[in-house]
């Protein structure tokens, strides 16, 4: 993978476009010497305000990276040290007093940024996750934004705040650079993309393809999981107040509402994954029947071992592995690897086919498509409503992409103040 030429001045936006897997966050990370492994090889000059960064000394670039350039990473909460607070990390990170860094998350979007301050990054939502680092990169005022996919854990009204923001860094003459799937994002920023062709970047516009639709069969009457005022709280914050829930054989539901609203926690309650403070909630009998895929899907794989193994201790005996992994759009050669060796894309589709390997009743999907590109996210969403026709699997779609919900769901609920709305 190669990127030929690319000019950034400040005040410009550039993009990185291409499949899952392709190389852009390896990319992002290689312009400012963050990719050096085992086996990797690179080539080129990177020159920063007509100096080139192969001559500075280690100590030099470090302070560059820290003074001049921010990172919006693709996946925000392992960006984040879990053992410190988020409040401490901020201030690590840009030596900004308490205030400033409460005014700057209240106007991302945060409503209490004090008691955000407070948690830990495993308290935290994706979306909450996200405008940590973004409060960083505004606090640092710096040079060049490097940001790998920054509007995908995001809902449409988060959406428009970090549009607003980032078209703020650019108009105080900060480079933008981002890698992305969200056509949305590449036309409101007026970005430059380069999309891959032939291993390349080159300029040049993607192709938008609609969501398969599902077919209009009846669904099944009988409950497959049942939630019965079921109620979750975070300190004094309810995330859902007596919740109930139905959902029957072949039936798709989405869950939309806000980054935060407490959609991760409904589903993580009804896998089994969270015990309600109060409530009940009813599951098959088998204990693999339901599965979570989790938004973070590097958090749910074992670091150190290989896909093949992870899918021989849980399939069930009839599965196809080379067949499942097809279906979720994987090469074959993935199943060798292990989950350090994959793109955020490729993490994804893994945990999705590990968890459609024990055939389940239920799926339970956490943003399933915001780490793919649109063609990926298409063919996955395909054969899943293919596994749903074929063997009425149960399936609720966690999802901020309104155009999917509508597509693809027999319901759709939303998740506002504790409650779920028709």
């Amino acid at each position: 993978m190669t990127l030929p030429e690319l000019r950034l001045f400040p005040g410009q936006t550039a993009a990185l476009y291409g499949p899952s897997g392709c190389g852009k966050t390896s990319m992002l990370m290689s312009i400012f010497g963050l990719l050096e492994r085992e086996g990797w090889r690179g080539q080129g000059e990177v020159q920063f305000r007509g100096r080139s960064l192969h001559e500075l000394a280690g100590s030099d670039l470090l302070k560059l990276r820290r003074k001049e350039v921010a990172f919006l990473m693709q996946d925000a909460h392992n960006a984040l040290d879990p053992l410190v607070r988020v409040g401490e990390q901020v201030f690590a990170a840009t030596g900004a007093a308490t205030d400033q860094i409460h005014a700057m998350l209240g106007r991302l979007g945060v409503d209490d940024a004090a008691q955000l301050c407070q948690r830990q990054p495993h308290r935290i939502s994706g979306g909450q996750a996200q405008r940590v680092l973004l409060a960083i990169a505004f606090l640092r005022e710096p040079t060049v934004v490097i940001a790998d996919e920054p509007s995908a854990s995001l809902d449409g009204g988060s959406y428009a705040e970090l549009l607003a923001r980032l078209r703020e860094l650019v108009e105080s003459g900060s480079a933008l650079l981002l890698a992305t799937h969200d056509h949305r994002l590449l036309r409101d920023m007026n970005a430059d993309i380069y999309a891959l062709q032939d291993g390349a970047f080159l300029r040049a516009e993607p192709d938008q393809l609609p969501w398969p639709p599902r077919a209009k069969e009846v669904i099944g009457s009988v409950p497959v999981l049942e939630a019965k005022q079921v109620s979750v709280a975070y300190g004094d914050r309810k995330v859902l107040d007596n919740v109930d829930f139905v959902l029957r054989s072949g039936e798709i539901t989405a869950l939309l509402g806000e980054s935060g609203a407490g959609k991760t926690t409904l589903l993580r309650v009804l896998a089994g994954h969270r015990p309600p403070d109060s409530g009940l909630v009813k599951r098959p009998d088998r204990k693999s029947a339901v599965q979570l895929v989790c938004q973070d899907a590097l958090a749910s794989l074992t670091p150190g071992r290989r896909l093949h193994s992870l899918l021989n201790e849980a399939s069930a005996p009839s599965f196809d592995a080379l067949a499942g992994a097809r279906s979720v759009q994987m090469p074959e050669q993935l199943l060798m690897r292990s989950a350090a060796q994959m793109s955020g894309g490729e993490h994804r589709r893994a945990a999705l086919l590990r968890s459609i390997a024990v055939q389940p009743e239920v799926l339970l999907l956490d943003e399933p498509t915001a780490s793919l590109d649109r063609a990926a996210a298409v063919a996955v969403i395909d054969n899943l409503l293919t596994m749903q026709r074929n063997r009425a699997v149960a399936i609720v779609v966690a999802t901020h992409d309104e155009s999917l919900a509508a597509a693809i769901a027999h319901r759709q609920l939303t998740v506002r103040e504790g409650q779920l709305c028709e």
